[in-house]
């Protein structure tokens, strides 16, 4: 009897969250290209990738479209969870906002300006100066722009006034999330909040949950996780990641740091299925 590997399958199910920029993305070009080949293993498992990301729900869904994946996905920080289902012969897209709209921010933030603080918001350039800060397209920024729930800052006053910028938030249900980019000013919330809601409604309680970021607003979902996966990057030493059982850093920036980390845990992950034949 001969016994072959005919295929592999995971030993453990398994639910991927990961951010955007300067994790799967290229911090400055955007490209995934370095991560395709953890990609395509990921698609051939059938392990569902959600994106937990500051992008928007038009950014995130244009990517999932270029991936190739039509997943539920976390958008703004965790502002909102966004799934796909079936009406009819239609696939339609279902949100659940976890904060009040963006308008309330924006005027909580005139108000700070008012008082002194000094910051350039989204709200306050045009498409083609947002394609400037970010190294988008225009057509890319209009989608950056097109904003439900936060307002991403660029901070002009000193660290000593960021702190106090961020104390006064609160009182109005808002908190700041530091990007690799921008400050963003959301409600209440944080990407393991929805995490964890997503997780809920979509009954994944019982998987093994692996999480990558590289930047502090990402601190909270890596905790959250049972596989941390803190991707290098320039804010990445600022991240303090201890509660998941299993911890990664990479050595690698960006896709091909994610590459590299997925390409061990996938590895660890599965099993060949064998078969026997005679002879």
């Amino acid at each position: 009897m001969k016994t072959l590997i005919t295929n592999v399958q995971v030993a453990q199910p398994a639910v991927i969250f990961t951010d955007l920029d300067g994790s799967l993305l290229d911090h400055d070009d955007y490209s995934f290209a370095a991560a395709a080949d953890a990609l395509d293993r990921i698609n051939v498992l059938g392990i569902p990738l959600i994106i937990n990301s500051s992008k928007t729900f038009t950014e995130i869904r244009s990517l999932q479209h270029l991936l190739g994946i039509c997943q539920p996905f976390i958008s703004e920080n965790g502002a909102a969870i966004h799934w796909p289902a079936r009406v009819g012969s239609e696939l339609e897209w279902f949100s659940q906002a976890l904060v009040p709209g963006r308008e309330s921010v924006v005027e909580v933030l005139a108000e700070f300006r008012q008082s002194g603080y000094q910051f350039t918001g989204f709200a306050d350039c045009t498409i083609e100066e947002i394609a400037q800060l970010t190294g988008l397209s225009n057509a890319q920024a209009a989608q950056a722009a097109n904003r439900g729930y936060s307002e991403p800052l660029v901070w002009h006053g000193s660290q000593e006034s960021l702190g106090g910028f961020c104390r006064q938030l609160s009182p109005h249900q808002l908190c700041a999330h530091q990007g690799g980019r921008f400050l963003t000013v959301i409600g209440n919330t944080n990407k393991a909040h929805a995490m964890s809601e997503l997780i809920r409604l979509f009954g994944y309680g019982e998987r093994l949950i692996i999480a990558l970021g590289d930047s502090p607003n990402d601190e909270a979902m890596l905790n959250a996780a049972d596989i941390a996966v803190v991707i290098k990057s320039a804010k990445s030493a600022q991240l303090s990641v201890l509660a998941p059982k299993k911890i990664m850093t990479t050595l690698l920036p960006g896709p091909a740091g994610w590459q590299d980390a997925m390409s061990t845990i996938l590895m660890q992950l599965t099993q060949p299925v064998t078969g026997e034949t005679n002879g």
